[in-house]
């Protein structure tokens, strides 16, 4: 799923472009990414928290809301932030998500979130 904001057409354009609309089942996109947002579209989509990823550039867009709400991100930073999407560290203390240094990172990454995820369903499994 990609979820991105902003102009509907602008964007749908941008991910035509793009050439990555061919590799997601669902696109939305949404006038505020916010914890309410994300909230409705795993609502409407009917995925469970527990299981949601999110990968993004923005803490304030993309990895807090979805922290919020329960669900794990990957932080990929861009070398430029806009003005609005700043987040200090102070707002972002307290929020369990990775860090990658480069998107060349994720597989890595989201191999090792699997692994973690396999170990505790399988503790969980075997202590009942």
């Amino acid at each position: 799923m990609i979820i991105t904001k902003g102009d509907l057409f602008d964007q749908e354009t941008k991910i035509a472009r793009s050439g990555l609309a061919d590799y997601f089942d669902i696109i939305e996109v949404v006038s505020e990414k916010d914890t309410l947002t994300y909230q409705n579209l795993l609502n409407k989509y009917a995925i469970d928290t527990d299981g949601f990823l999110m990968i993004g550039n923005s803490l304030k867009s993309d990895i807090i809301p979805i922290c919020e709400l329960g669900g794990q991100a990957i932080h990929v930073p861009f070398h430029t932030t806009w003005e609005h999407e700043i987040v200090s560290k102070q707002d972002a203390a307290g929020h369990q998500y990775y860090t990658l240094s480069s998107i060349q990172e994720l597989n890595l990454c989201i191999q090792k979130i699997e692994q973690v995820r396999q170990n505790a369903l399988t503790t969980s499994y075997d202590t009942e």
